[in-house]
Formats: C-alpha cells, sequence, structure tokens
C-alpha cells in the first residue's frame, strides 16, 4: 500500500478480501478429478522414463562388463597361448 491510503478505511478495505471464518473454501468436485488425472498421467510419465532410463543404463554396464571380460579372456589366451600346445577349439 502506498502513503496515499493511509487511515482506517485502507486497512479495512484490505481485509475484506480475505475470507475471515477461518474455513478453507473447497474446489469443485471438477477440478479435482482434473488435478487427479494429470497427477496419475505425470506419475506414469515420471514412472516410465526411470525405468527407461535405467534399462538404458543396465544395458551399457552390462555390454562394458562383456566387453572386459572379452578383454580378459584374450589376454589370457595370448599369455597362455605361447606356453601351451594350443587347444583352440572354439
Amino acid at each position: 500500500m502506498n502513503g496515499s491510503q493511509a487511515g482506517a478505511a485502507a486497512p479495512a478495505a484490505w481485509l475484506s478480501c480475505c475470507n475471515q471464518s477461518g474455513v478453507q473454501p473447497e474446489p469443485p468436485e471438477g477440478s479435482r478429478a482434473v488435478q487427479a488425472a494429470v497427477l496419475g498421467v505425470l506419475s506414469l510419465l515420471v514412472l516410465c522414463g526411470v525405468l527407461f532410463l535405467g534399462g538404458g543404463l543396465l544395458l551399457r554396464a552390462q555390454g562394458l562388463t562383456a566387453l572386459l571380460a572379452r578383454e580378459r579372456r584374450t589376454s589370457r589366451e595370448a599369455e597362455s597361448g605361447g606356453a601351451s600346445s594350443g587347444d583352440e577349439d572354439s
């Protein structure tokens, strides 16, 4: 409020816009249904996003693990290949 509205009428005008009973007004039932629907859709989107991103990270981790296992296997074969006679069935 600015200085031109000083006086007893200014606070009374400001308080008249507020709910004086202390009871919160209930929103209409239609808006609650819309809010519930929007919340459900957003929850599903978040859940799907977490599943897809988590699945992608798991696949990437499995690929890196398989690559590391392949490298270890080839390095062991290279070390043992020079010292042994070399059974190469696979």
